[in-house]
């Protein structure tokens, strides 16, 4: 899950209350906030939280003090936020790269060092959290005072203009940027047909080149008092959802916030005020919360938990209506609302229950399969490990040599990490991973692993249009490791587990050319996996040093 460091003493100023080390340990947890550390940095107390995905508004110390106010009953409700109109407008060409862009401004905030500080974290925070490492969506946050309104933003060509991005000095065009910025590399891939989205104001200065870098001009610093905020991206609730947590969080800094007028170009939409900070209306049946978490509440104490988790609740025509704040993108489901009475009213109130079930449990024969290879490869002498389910593109698909499209593979929404959005199709890439980690260890290395992957599941009748399924694979890596070596072992664990194959030659990118074979069950037809020597280049992706040959096979 993603982490926070917070400045104790900033937290404690936010909530209104001295907190103790104890109850910060305490409390913090049973609001579904767990606590990693509480250290001392550079003579300041920090607070090291782990937050949900789920709960992105608890990416910043604001929304954490506004829901643990609600929590302990200090501020109970839903808050409420004023949006004033401004004259402010932006002018929006079509944009076939990000279509989508919202902007606010936010005045009177006082920024000081852990303001600041706090700010860009939350900015980078969600950056990841819901833009998915900026390609879902991208923020930009500026200091307004320097600009000069009405804005544009539009698509130019690599070579159009230039201006100083943030952190340098020299004025670079935007095909430069990609080229020599840390930033325009690392997400160069993001710019596609040499299209350059752009914001500029009513003087031609660049506020930002989304998703990349924002313009030194309008650096944020402790003497900013004014701030323009703007979300661009390829999803429209994304972008509105983002500008509504930050709009928010820097409204518990006291600061005012002013809507900004999106004039539509080139296309007959109409214009459109942001940020829209209306409450959405939901309904949640109390005999359904009551039937999901076991208790016997009344209608005035689930409004009362409602109310501590800073919702707003009736009880109308034998429902409750629950209103949710813009910044809540997590209320999707009655469940939801389930477990928010659950938070609220105090899971130490909860007591165990046995189920009333009398039946005997049997091993699925599938794990009774598996268990059957994890013994055959033992006996071969191979070492078991055990990897996550979830990975990334690199490890899965680019440093194996495997070119995939984004619709050929299954992405965490809301991933914990970056390192972990992905959800693996093949176990291999992992094998090679864990022989990175143990390199300084003595060869020869034999490892195997018995685990789930997802692939996609195109079948009508798939309701997830996902399937799981096992697979077993090994790797092997020594100095005259060969394809005759992991031939052998996949020959021996087919012959052991009674599968009928044929060999036949194979092309896989990851896998020298004529040096692997696919795994043919004769009593279908169907390949059922492949083994061979791997590729040398994907050897050193993996930065490993001697030859490796693996195998990897469906287990049906």
């Amino acid at each position: 899950m993603p982490t926070i460091n917070v400045n104790k003493a900033d937290l404690e100023r936010l909530v209104n209350m001295s907190l103790s080390d104890r109850l910060i340990e305490d409390k913090f947890p049973m609001m579904g906030v767990e606590v990693e550390d509480i250290f001392e940095e550079e003579g300041n107390k920090i607070v090291q939280f782990s937050i949900n995905p789920n709960r992105p508004d608890y990416l910043s110390v604001e929304g954490l003090a506004r829901g643990f106010r609600g929590f302990m009953g200090i501020d109970t409700g839903l808050p409420r936020y004023d949006v004033y109109d401004s004259d402010v407008e932006i002018f929006v060409e079509e944009n076939k790269t990000r279509p989508y862009i919202a902007f606010a401004i936010v005045k009177n905030v006082l920024i000081d060092d852990a303001v600041l500080e706090s700010i860009i974290n939350l900015q980078e925070k969600l950056h990841w959290a819901i833009g998915r490492d900026r390609k879902k969506l991208a923020i930009g946050i500026h200091d307004f005072d320097k600009v000069e309104a009405p804005f544009y933003y539009k698509e130019i060509k690599g070579d159009e203009l230039k201006f100083v991005p943030l952190g340098y000095e020299e004025e670079m065009t935007p095909e430069e940027i990609l080229e020599k910025h840390e930033k325009g590399i690392k997400y160069a891939h993001l710019i596609k047909d040499d299209r350059y989205p752009i914001i500029l104001d009513k003087n031609g200065n660049v506020l930002s080149m989304p998703p990349i870098i924002n313009g030194n001009l309008t650096k944020v610093t402790t003497e900013t008092r004014n701030l323009l905020i703007d979300v661009t991206g390829t999803e429209k609730e994304a972008v509105e959802n983002t500008l509504n947590i930050i709009v928010t969080a820097l409204a518990e800094r006291r600061g005012t916030i002013f809507s900004v007028k999106m004039n539509y170009i080139n296309n007959k939409s109409e214009p459109v005020k942001y940020p829209n900070l209306n409450p959405e209306i939901k309904e949640v049946s109390p005999e359904f919360i009551n039937k999901k978490l076991g208790l016997n509440l009344n209608i005035g104490e689930i409004i009362s938990a409602f109310k501590k988790a800073r919702l707003d609740a009736k009880f109308e025509n034998g429902n409750i209506k629950v209103a949710v704040p813009a910044y809540r993108v997590d209320m999707l489901h009655e469940v939801d609302f389930a477990e928010e009475v659950a938070i609220n009213y105090g899971y130490e109130k909860f007591a165990g229950k046995f189920p009333k079930v009398a039946t005997i449990g049997e091993k699925n024969p599938l794990e009774k399969k598996c268990d059957n290879i994890r013994n055959i490869m033992t006996g071969l002498g191979f070492y078991e490990v055990m990897n996550l389910i979830l990975s990334n593109q690199d490890i899965l698909f680019k440093n194996m040599r495997i070119e995939v499209d984004e619709n050929e593979y299954v992405e965490v929404l809301k991933p914990a990490s970056i390192e972990h959005r992905v959800v693996r199709s093949s176990v291999m890439p992992l094998l090679l991973e864990t022989l990175l980690i143990n390199k300084h260890n003595e060869l020869p290395q034999k490892i195997f692993e018995v685990g789930d992957c997802v692939i996609i599941d195109e079948n009508e009748s798939s309701e997830t249009k996902c399937k799981n399924i096992k697979k077993v694979a090994s790797a092997v890596t020594h100095p005259t490791a060969n394809f005759n070596e992991i031939k052998s072992y996949t020959e021996a664990l087919l012959r052991e587990i009674g599968i009928e194959y044929e060999l036949e030659n194979y092309e896989h990118p990851s896998f020298i050319t004529g040096r692997c074979a696919k795994i043919v069950n004769v009593s279908d037809g169907r390949v059922v996996g492949y083994f061979g020597e791997l590729h040398p280049e994907v050897i050193l992706n993996f930065g490993l040093e001697h030859p490796v040959v693996a195998f990897e096979i469906e287990i049906e």
